[in-house]
């Protein structure tokens, strides 16, 4: 069985890197336009759109609605898709994906949808992939939805409310799941001229068909903080680092900024630039033990298991039952990746994951299943920086956010063979 084998040199890393644009606000300001052609408004120009896999795949399914549609395993297109096509008067469209988009939840959002009156049939197996969709004018009103699995699921239903008939009234059950993605999606509406807001008290997001007098015609995109987070973790490992990080800036829609506060527990100190934020190491954190709750930026967590383990820091990650929801069960995947290299996990719990940072026996360089999980294979990929090589078992995934990922990580000093 072929196998990939990362390897890094380098304990100093100097670099300036092309981080991608943000998957998340792409695809959020993909399905926007859409929404101002359907009702008599011109698109805005977007400046920097994502190059990655899954931003290409939703504009496709957005350009050409019609047969079945493979979504593969981009869970945030198939929320996306499904809203959007059910609220499409016209379209008649199926939608599948792999194995793995096969067993993602689905069924809250589903549910939320016929509420206001959507057509979609399950094709096979019940709340499963494939279903059909046959788009018509959705009420809107007053609907309830699960929001512990997905906060896609608000965030779907969120972005069509200047479709639906009546004003829409969403009330989120539950623990609410990455609620700073809601609230990038509220955020965004009011961006591209319509309203919403999102009432912290009741749990609910509130939304009309109000259209607002605006003089933009473009919208740039944001560079990704969640592909960030391999380079910060890539300094955690380091002696030292002294890493640009082109196009970000400290106020961002994006919640995983958070990491900058996080990181900086870790040793890693970050600077706002003209360019870019700076990112810089010169000394370890005065602790050797660390808590983070990754409820709200659950894209973080395999950095940040990761960097602490290959820092010999002891880590407890809070909140991460999302995780298993994932391109691949994430907690899993962590767990046998880092046993693999001989740390010793905790994760019985599944809403937490606990390491010590330590590993117990002279690692064998053992083939780490990615699942092809992008994050996941970036994640380990890094692991090169502390233990000089790793071998991973593909190395493509990263394309679904990071299509230039190994070319950025050259620069830092991965480099990578094919092995058979």
């Amino acid at each position: 069985m072929s196998s990939f084998q990362i390897e890094s040199n380098e304990s100093v890393l100097i670099a300036s890197i092309e981080l991608p644009a943000s998957k998340s606000i792409s695809n959020r300001a993909l399905v926007l336009n859409a929404v101002r052609k359907q009702i008599g408004i011109a698109p805005l120009a977007l400046i920097n759109l994502s190059e990655a896999e899954d931003t290409v795949q939703l504009i496709n399914a957005l350009a050409n609605p019609t047969g079945l549609i493979n979504i593969d395993n981009a869970g945030t297109n198939l929320r996306f898709l499904c809203a959007y096509f059910a609220a499409t008067p016209g379209i008649e469209v199926s939608l599948t994906g792999n194995q793995r988009m096969k067993q993602r939840p689905i069924q809250s959002l589903v549910r939320a949808l016929q509420q206001m009156g959507a057509e979609i049939y399950y094709l096979e197996e019940e709340n499963v992939l494939p279903i059909k969709i046959i788009g018509k004018k959705l009420s809107g009103g007053e609907v309830e939805i699960e929001a512990h699995e997905s906060s896609q699921f608000s965030s779907a239903l969120l972005l069509i409310a200047p479709l639906l008939a009546k004003p829409l009234s969403l009330k989120m059950k539950g623990e609410v799941s990455s609620l700073p993605y809601i609230k990038m999606s509220a955020a965004m509406l009011h961006e591209f001229g319509f309203t919403g807001e999102f009432q912290k008290e009741e749990n609910t997001l509130i939304a009309n068909q109000d259209i607002k007098e605006t003089s933009i015609n473009s919208y740039t995109i944001e560079a990704d903080w969640s592909s960030a987070a391999f380079f910060y973790e890539a300094a955690v490992l380091a002696d030292k680092a002294d890493i640009l990080l082109k196009g970000l800036r400290l106020k961002s829609l994006q919640g995983d900024r958070i990491l900058v506060d996080w990181m900086l527990q870790l040793g890693i100190k970050t600077i706002e630039k003209e360019n870019g934020i700076y990112l810089t190491k010169d000394k370890e954190p005065k602790e050797d033990s660390f808590t983070f709750d990754f409820s709200t930026c659950p894209d973080l967590a395999p950095a940040f298991i990761c960097a602490t383990a290959g820092a010999g820091y002891r880590l407890n990650a809070l909140g991460i039952s999302t995780l298993k929801h994932k391109e691949s069960n994430r907690i899993e995947a962590l767990q046998k990746g880092l046993e693999n290299l001989a740390f010793r996990v905790n994760s019985e719990d599944t809403s937490t994951f606990k390491h010590d940072g330590l590993q117990h026996h002279f690692y064998q360089n053992k083939v780490i299943q990615t699942y092809d999980d992008h994050r996941i294979c970036m994640a380990f990929a890094m692991f090169a920086v502390f233990q000089s090589r790793i071998k991973l078992s593909e190395i493509d995934s990263i394309k679904k956010s990071f299509p230039n990922f190994w070319e950025e990580a050259a620069k830092i000093g991965l480099k990578k063979f094919s092995k058979n």
